[in-house]
């Protein structure tokens, strides 16, 4: 009788050990599975601040639709179709390098001043194109550059 009762304890506690088994494995299925979500919630909210931070911060080159230079008025205006609202521009002639002067756009008409820009020869043919500036950076110059004549 005695090896009777150990085999029941033996096999009470072999079933015991199984449940205990299937629990353990059972959680530690919860906290991975649970632990994967919020992983992956940082790393959508990181993507996502990331993707936004590049779209405000994207630096389109402008669409220059004509550019009159007025010698005569000392006045280069150049027309654009503004992309952003409160915009700055520099404006670079015959491919150099954008002047410093950081004009704004208003109703997307840019003015500077024709000797400002290099353009005083009534007559000759100027390149001029326009970059965007944004938070002290700028674009790359618009392009095919726009020709003018300088009257």
């Amino acid at each position: 009788m005695i090896n009777l009762k150990k085999i029941k304890g033996q096999g009470a506690m072999e079933y015991l050990l199984l449940i205990g088994a299937a629990i353990i494995i059972a959680i530690s299925v919860v906290v991975l599975i649970t632990s994967m979500g919020s992983s992956n919630r940082k790393v959508a909210l990181d993507q996502d601040k990331t993707l936004t931070n590049l779209l405000d911060n994207a630096l389109v080159p402008p669409i220059v639709v004509s550019v009159d230079c007025d010698v005569g008025n000392d006045l280069v205006t150049i027309h654009l179709i503004e992309s952003e609202h409160n915009a700055y521009y520099r404006i670079a002639v015959d491919s150099g390098t954008p002047n410093l002067t950081e004009l704004p756009a208003v109703g997307g008409i840019i003015t500077q001043s024709a000797s400002a820009l290099g353009v005083t020869t009534v007559g000759q043919t100027y390149a001029v194109s326009v970059a965007f500036v944004k938070n002290s950076n700028y674009s790359k110059l618009s392009q095919p550059a726009s020709s003018c004549v300088a009257r």
